[in-house]
């Protein structure tokens, strides 16, 4: 039980702050139509929410757990956003942002580590790109014909923000979770000192 509960709270600090770090971003660039849900704005908080949850469940669980846990969330949010997207549209996003997510937790927790606490950076770069491929999907898929560079920039810079916020706010909650082991560890010692 109180591995389950050690679990959780990892679970839900990373989600939170990471939530939060995109939401912040979102206000920043959309201000207050982030809520709507017919904004374009509403990625942030969507893709925030979902992106918090993947690092989160990377960061408890580990690869495999996450790959599944990514799928379902996508699943979850193709099932909400196809009520007012083209549903190709809705699946392209839902599941390359979600399982693009979870190869940025594996490499945010192993391959950026010489980075410190530089990662978010590499992780919104990472996103910006990210959001321009999954554009160009979209656009494949449903055949658009004009697709001007404007599109792809906006795109960019929405993904390089919310990659940023995202990344910023997992590193916080990293943090926050690592000086947290680093004083039990140390309250355990003393115990055992005394003892």
């Amino acid at each position: 039980m109180k591995a389950l509960l050690g679990q959780l709270w990892r679970l839900v600090l990373i989600t939170v702050l990471g939530f939060v770090g995109s939401l912040i971003a979102g206000l920043m660039v959309y201000g207050g139509s982030v809520f709507s849900p017919q904004s374009i704005g509403f990625a942030y908080v969507a893709y925030g929410l979902s992106g918090g949850f993947v690092f989160a469940f990377y960061h408890v669980r580990g690869l495999t757990s996450t790959i599944a846990a990514a799928v379902a969330v996508g699943a979850i949010q193709l099932a909400v956003s196809a009520t007012w997207m083209p549903v190709i549209n809705a699946a392209v996003w839902a599941f390359g942002v979600n399982l693009s997510v979870v190869i940025l937790a594996f490499l945010f927790e192993r391959k950026l580590a010489g980075f410190r606490q530089w990662k978010f950076t590499v992780v919104g770069v990472v996103c910006g790109g990210l959001f321009v491929l999954l554009t160009l999907i979209v656009a494949l898929m449903t055949e658009v014909q004009s697709m001007p560079p404007t599109l792809f920039q906006a795109n960019f810079l929405d993904g390089l923000w919310m990659g940023l916020g995202l990344g910023l706010g997992v590193e916080v909650a990293e943090s926050i979770i690592h000086s947290i082991e680093q004083h039990r560890a140390a309250k355990a010692e003393q115990r055992r000192d005394n003892s």
